[in-house]
């Protein structure tokens, strides 16, 4: 079954220069998909996280740049194209700034369960470039690190791919796993139906994520168990 949910039926908050559309959230996730949210950042604007249990969180930046703090005194830039992961244990604060005083940014943050206990608080940073995620999926994070991908503490595999249009991706799901799908930009076919920039897809017993790309595309595919 593949359940479309689009961009107009997200949950919104609009908080002075900060916009955060969240697609799923703790009370409807997604297996081990906590949340999934889109924050657009005015110059200056910020957010603040309040973590009360362990969790892993993904954040791409897909335009301009942001400016991480993991912990107090620890603080990280993030540029567009670039992706960061976090185990966060409960109690911490992470927060994020749009140091910028004439351009906005744009990013999106994966909250994945992890199955084990968060000891303490390491991160990660990468660069996918272009021409490695143009169309294929290139694996981003997942438990084995493979092809270096950010380490999770969890059996996920999360995909980025960057497509042209009449691009065409498959992507096999083992029995038992899921897949979701969100579209970060341009336009892409699934099944019957037509994503769009801010739309996501869900995947419950099919045996592969199929699309192709109408447009110019960018694309996060999350395999969950």
């Amino acid at each position: 079954m593949i359940t479309v949910q689009k961009a107009d039926q997200r949950s919104t908050l609009v908080r002075g220069g900060q916009k955060t559309w969240t697609s799923c959230e703790p009370a409807t996730a997604f297996r081990t998909l906590e949340s999934y949210r889109e924050e657009w950042l005015d110059p200056g604007a910020g957010f603040r996280l309040e973590i009360d249990h362990d969790v892993e969180i993904l954040t791409a930046v897909l335009e301009g740049a942001l400016i991480l703090e993991e912990t107090v005194g620890r603080t990280v830039v993030l540029d567009a194209g670039e992706f960061h992961r976090i185990s966060a244990r409960a109690g911490a604060t992470p927060r994020g700034f749009n140091g910028s005083l004439a351009d906005p940014v744009r990013c999106v943050q994966c909250f994945v369960t992890t199955d084990r206990a968060v000891l303490q608080t390491p991160s990660e940073k990468r660069r996918f470039p272009v021409a490695d995620r143009r169309g294929l999926l290139r694996l981003i994070a997942s438990r084995s690190g493979l092809e270096s991908s950010l380490r999770l503490r969890q059996d996920a595999g999360i995909y980025s791919a960057i497509l042209d249009r009449g691009h065409h991706l498959v992507h096999e799901l083992a029995a038992g796993r899921g897949g979701w799908l969100s579209v970060t930009d341009g336009r892409v076919q699934v099944g019957d139906a037509v994503l769009e920039k801010g739309d996501s897809a869900s995947f419950v017993d099919e045996p592969a994520v199929t699309l192709t790309a109408q447009d110019r595309s960018e694309i996060l595919l999350f395999d969950l168990r």
